[in-house]
């Protein structure tokens, strides 16, 4: 345990420096199974939606999630019962150029945001130490213990590497996978 919890903060601490995000940024690039010119739109794809949905007079639209791997755009968040800020956020990936599909994982609410986060660190945690995988492949939420990963792999078995580390952490709830499988 004590192990597990130098790894979070040496991950955690990584992130503030500068030259260790930039050479994460291009190991990322580098070992990713999509195409450079891919990844490039996918991030494109990703900038539209979020700045369409800040600028949105949709209560609630700006505090959603966005992901997009091969044009399939998948939006996470808490969306209360009543709100119309699932149904604006779908509506504006759709109209996005170069977007193929919508999925969605809303939660109406999320009891405890630093339970949620704590677990989304053990699950990356798990990931680093995971040989079978490369952590950086597939993005990681959880709303309410419910995670939800979003990537793309070399292999069906990596994709299912990566729905069992995660499944593996204490708090989860349930897992819901939208990994794609690109052989390189």
């Amino acid at each position: 345990m004590r192990a597990l919890r130098w790894l979070i903060l040496v991950v955690s601490l990584a992130g503030c420096n500068p030259y260790v995000t930039a050479v994460s940024a291009t190991y990322g690039v580098a070992t990713d199974v999509r195409s450079v010119s891919t990844q490039a739109s996918d991030t494109q794809i990703e900038a539209s939606i979020k700045s369409a949905l800040l600028a949105s007079p949709v209560s609630g639209t700006g505090s959603l999630s966005v992901f997009c791997r091969q044009g399939l755009v998948v939006l996470t968040g808490v969306v209360p019962r009543g709100s119309t800020a699932g149904t604006e956020a779908v509506h504006t990936a759709r109209e996005t150029q170069g977007v193929t599909r919508v999925e969605t994982f809303f939660v109406q609410n999320q009891p405890s945001q630093l339970t949620d986060i704590q677990i989304k660190e053990k699950i990356k945690a798990a990931l680093v130490v995971d040989r079978r995988v490369v952590e950086g492949r597939v993005d990681v939420a959880v709303y309410g213990g419910h995670v939800v990963l979003v990537g793309v792999v070399a292999s069906p078995q990596e994709a299912q590497d990566f729905i069992e580390d995660a499944r593996s952490v204490s708090g989860v709830l349930s897992v819901r996978s939208y990994i794609q499988v690109n052989a390189p």
